[in-house]
């Protein structure tokens, strides 16, 4: 893994997170929002959105957290008997922790599938399906596949821009068609997602000296 060099990627990512999240807040993307749950809904087909729900699971996060990212980690222990090839999996798991958790209570978002007229909105209190924004899955994909990445390849040689690009690019997309979460929700899950695994990167970086 090259060297990161720069902060200013990591501040980018956090401003732009926090434009996305001040947009949806104020209303000024429900528009657009809108517009793509209802496209999502004209395109519905029974065994496209089964597929779906089969590729979302690239994202699901006990997966990732534990089957693949502790799970690769523990193994890797077990080989080298080194205690610090937990700290990326234990770094992603304490910082999408931290983000992830407070940001969906604190937003208060529907799904774009909750039956509530004003489900695009922040702060529901009365909402039946709550925590949508911003998208874990998401979030889980970026930054779990980067982590399973570091770890593999001190196992074998693996398809890295495959790996680290396609699985966040399907939940992506998945997660809308599904109407699981909003564009917004996901846009600023993309913003979240890559500031976690950057600071995540710089510590596999320093591992790898």
């Amino acid at each position: 893994m090259n060297r990161i060099k720069g902060w200013w990627p990591e501040v980018a990512l956090l401003a732009a997170l926090g434009l996305v999240t001040l947009a949806a807040a104020k209303g000024w993307t429900a528009d657009a929002d809108l517009a793509v749950r209802e496209a999502m809904w004209q395109i519905q087909v029974t065994p496209v959105r089964w597929l779906a729900v089969g590729l979302n699971l690239l994202g699901q996060g006990s997966i990732l957290t534990w089957v693949l990212g502790f799970g690769l980690s523990l193994y890797l222990f077990w080989r080298h008997r080194n205690w610090k090839i937990f700290l990326p999996w234990a770094a992603a798991y304490a910082l999408s922790y931290l983000t992830i958790g407070p940001l969906k209570v604190w937003s208060e978002r529907d799904a774009p599938n909750s039956e509530l007229p004003n489900a695009v909105e922040f702060f529901n209190d009365s909402a039946t399906y709550t925590f949508s924004y911003p998208s874990g899955h998401v979030v889980n994909t970026i930054v779990w596949w980067g982590v399973i990445v570091w770890l593999a390849l001190k196992i074998r040689p693996v398809p890295v821009r495959l790996m680290r690009l396609a699985p966040p690019i399907i939940v992506f997309c998945t997660t809308i068609y599904l109407g699981y979460h909003w564009l917004t929700d996901n846009v600023a899950a993309a913003f979240l997602g890559l500031f976690i695994i950057r600071l995540v990167d710089r510590l596999c970086v320093r591992l790898d000296k």
